[in-house]
C-alpha cells in the first residue's frame, strides 16, 4: 500500500495534505491571510506553469486555454469592481485556488500509475478525515476547530446543528457540507479503479460511512447519482444506443412529473431528496432570486457587491456554485468555464470512453460519472476555500486521458530478405581455396533490399 502511495507525484501528496489541514493553521503574510492549501499552491503554481509549458509529451490543449481564460476574466472583473489592488488580491487568490489545483493534478498526474496512487492517497486522506469527523457527530462538540482556535486564537464560525438524531461534523473543514463533498466526489472514479468486486464494496462502505458523518442532503445525492450510474452502467452494457435511450427515460420522467404534479420535477427533488424540506425550497429561492441578479448584469456581474432578494432572505449566502460564477463575475465566466469543462469532457469521451484497453475506459468512466454528479450537486452548493481547490484538483485528474503522452515507434532492426536461389546459403559447404593466379569470373548476387523502419 505504501508503495502504491509514494507512486504518487510530491506535489499531489502535499496538496491533498494541505486539504486535511483546518483553516485555523492559517499563515499571514503581509496582511493577507493563506490558508494552507493555498501557500501549497502558492510553492507550487510556478513550476506548474513550467511543466505546462515544457514538459514533453504535455501539449497544451483547447480545455486549457479555457480554463486559463476563465481566470483572467475572474481577476479582471474583480479588479473592474473592486479596484486594482483590492481586486487583483481576491482575484488573483481565486485564480491561484483554481488554475493552481487543475495544473498540479494535469501536470503530475500523466499516467494510470499515478492517477491510481493520487486516488490511494485521496482514498487515506478520506480515511484520516472520517476518523477525525466521528468523534463529533457521535458525541455533538466540534472538537477540531474548538481546539484549535484555542491555541491559534483564529476564530472559525461554527454551529452545532442536529439531523437525525446525530451532529453534523466540520472535522478539519470549513463546513459539513464541505467535508461530505470532498469524502463523495470520486465514488465512481474510486469503484472503477479497484480491480476487484471485495475491494470495490469495501471502498463504497468506506466512502459512504463517511460522508454520512456530515449529515448533508448534497453530498449524499451526489453518492446516490453516482451509484445509479454505476447500476445502469452495469445494467445497459452492451445495449445498442443506452444512451439515446437513458436520455429518453430521464425525459420521460421529467415531462410525466410535470404534468402530474402541481410543483415542478426541480421543485420536487430540492424538497423531497433533502434531509431538510426548508433547505430545499431556499435554495429554490435563492436561484430564483438569483437569477434576477443576474439578467440585471448579464456581463460584468456584481463582484463582490450585496445581491438583491427579499428581506425575510437575511443570508447573503448564495448556496449555488454556478450560480455565484454568473452572480459576481458574470455570465462569459459561466460560458468561459462550461466550455472548457465540455472540452475536457468531449476529449476525456474520445481518447477514453473509446480506448481499447479496458482499464482506461473504465478509469474514463468513473471520471465522467463523478463529473456529472459533482455537477449537479454544484447547483445546490457553493465551492469555496478546500472544495473549490478540490474540484480543480478533480478536473486536472483526466488530463492525462484528455492529452495521452504519445510515444513514437522505435525503428525495428532490418528485416533480412530471403536468400536467393543463386546465393549461397550458410549450410552450403564453402568453396575451396582460390588456387594462386588470376580470379574466376563469379556472376554477380543481386543486392539485399534495405532494412524496413516504422
Amino acid at each position: 500500500m505504501k508503495k502504491k502511495i509514494k507512486r504518487a507525484p510530491w506535489p499531489v501528496l502535499l496538496l491533498i495534505a494541505s486539504f486535511l489541514c483546518p483553516t485555523e493553521l492559517s499563515l499571514y503574510i503581509a496582511g493577507l491571510r493563506f490558508p494552507p492549501h493555498r501557500v501549497a499552491l502558492f510553492i507550487l503554481f510556478p513550476i506548474a506553469i513550467v511543466r505546462l509549458l515544457s514538459q514533453r509529451g504535455l501539449k497544451l490543449r483547447g480545455f486549457d486555454i479555457f480554463f486559463i481564460l476563465f481566470n483572467i476574466w475572474t481577476v479582471a472583473i474583480y479588479m473592474y469592481h473592486e479596484g486594482g489592488q483590492p481586486g487583483l488580491v481576491y482575484g488573483g487568490s481565486q485564480a491561484l485556488e483554481s488554475l493552481g489545483g487543475y495544473l498540479v493534478a494535469r501536470t503530475w498526474v500523466r499516467n494510470e500509475i499515478e492517477l491510481r496512487a493520487t486516488l490511494k492517497a485521496l482514498g487515506w486522506a478520506i480515511l484520516v478525515a472520517a476518523l477525525i469527523a466521528l468523534p463529533e457527530t457521535l458525541l455533538g462538540q466540534i472538537y477540531t476547530h474548538d481546539l484549535l482556535r484555542q491555541l491559534t486564537g483564529y476564530y472559525h464560525p461554527i454551529g452545532i446543528e442536529q439531523r437525525l438524531g446525530l451532529t453534523r461534523a466540520y472535522g478539519v473543514f470549513d463546513h459539513p457540507i464541505h467535508y461530505g463533498t470532498f469524502c463523495a466526489t470520486m465514488a465512481a472514479m474510486f469503484w472503477y479503479a479497484e480491480r476487484k468486486t471485495a475491494a470495490r464494496f469495501k471502498k463504497a462502505g468506506l466512502l459512504a460511512s463517511a460522508t454520512v458523518l456530515g449529515l448533508s442532503s448534497a453530498p449524499l445525492l451526489c453518492l446516490g447519482l453516482q451509484g445509479g450510474m454505476l447500476v445502469w452502467d452495469r445494467i445497459t452494457r452492451g445495449l445498442k444506443g443506452r444512451a439515446m435511450i437513458t436520455f429518453l427515460i430521464i425525459a420521460g420522467l421529467y415531462i410525466g412529473a410535470s404534468l402530474v404534479s402541481t410543483r415542478g420535477p426541480i421543485a420536487i427533488i430540492a424538497t423531497s431528496m433533502t434531509l431538510d424540506s426548508w433547505t430545499g425550497f431556499y435554495r429554490l429561492q435563492i436561484w430564483e432570486n438569483g437569477m434576477n441578479n443576474v439578467w440585471m448584469y448579464p456581463i460584468t456581474g456584481l463582484g463582490l457587491a450585496e445581491w438583491e432578494r427579499p428581506s425575510w432572505m437575511f443570508s447573503s449566502t448564495i448556496d449555488a456554485f454556478w450560480l455565484v460564477i454568473m452572480i459576481r463575475t458574470g455570465i462569459p465566466a459561466f460560458f468561459l468555464l462550461a466550455t472548457a469543462l465540455f472540452m475536457l469532457a468531449r476529449a476525456v469521451s474520445k481518447r477514453g470512453l473509446k480506448n481499447k484497453d479496458p482499464t482506461v475506459r473504465n478509469l474514463a468512466r468513473g471520471w465522467t460519472m463523478s463529473l456529472i454528479a459533482l455537477s449537479m450537486v454544484a447547483t445546490t452548493v457553493h465551492l469555496w476555500n478546500v472544495p473549490f481547490t478540490f474540484f480543480f484538483f478533480f478536473l486536472g485528474t483526466a488530463g492525462w486521458i484528455a492529452d495521452p503522452i504519445k510515444v513514437r515507434a522505435k525503428a525495428k532492426k532490418p528485416v533480412a530478405a530471403a536468400p536467393d536461389a543463386t546465393a549461397p546459403s550458410a549450410h552450403v559447404p564453402r568453396h575451396p581455396p582460390l588456387p594462386a593466379g588470376p580470379a574466376p569470373a563469379y556472376p554477380l548476387h543481386p543486392a539485399m533490399p534495405h532494412g524496413v523502419y516504422a
